[in-house]
């Protein structure tokens, strides 16, 4: 028994010392993230001026029927209570669905939501031509069909259209 003890303490000791060396793989002339984004034409740590809005077209890069149909089953169309918010450096953004509503407060929306730079997440999409009706609104918003149940969760909200801010949640 004793001799099984002191064998299991020997290699309890030198575990820690038999661990194989980690392997690092590098790039040898230098940087392999850099080769990867002057490819792209893409700068590191490109600084954009706060107060400027961006705008980026992120549905030219991908067609996203593959998701579609989106439903967020923690949220449908309705009226909000509007209430502040604390949450410095967060983006605007908003969220609408296909329904006649949504359509309606998007078309209403779309100047004071481009002027502020939001980005537009459609949580409930039924098809293609929902989604294109949806972007049709405002067309020169970014607008792209994701499931909001975790937004509904973190944010407590239930209905939407809605636009979150840094500062509010108003509709």
């Amino acid at each position: 028994m004793k001799q099984i003890f002191l064998t299991c303490y020997f290699i309890l000791f030198l575990a820690p010392v038999a661990q194989a060396k980690p392997i690092v793989a590098r790039d040898p002339a230098g940087d392999l993230t850099q080769s990867r984004f002057q490819a792209t034409d893409l700068s590191i740590n490109n600084r954009i001026q706060a107060s400027r809005a961006v705008h980026a077209d992120l549905s030219r890069f991908a067609n996203e029927n593959w998701i579609l149909p989106i439903s967020s089953s923690r949220l449908s169309p309705g009226q909000i209570t509007p209430r502040a918010l604390n949450m410095a450096g967060l983006q605007p953004f908003f969220l609408v669905g296909d329904d006649p509503q949504s359509l309606a407060w998007l078309r209403q929306h779309a100047a004071e939501l481009q002027e502020i730079g939001a980005a537009g997440l459609a949580v409930e999409v039924a098809n293609a031509e929902a989604l294109a009706r949806i972007r049709a609104a405002a067309p020169s918003i970014t607008i792209l069909p994701v499931n909001g149940n975790d937004i509904a969760t973190r944010l407590q909200i239930e209905h939407y259209p809605i636009l979150i801010t840094a500062t509010s949640l108003e509709q």
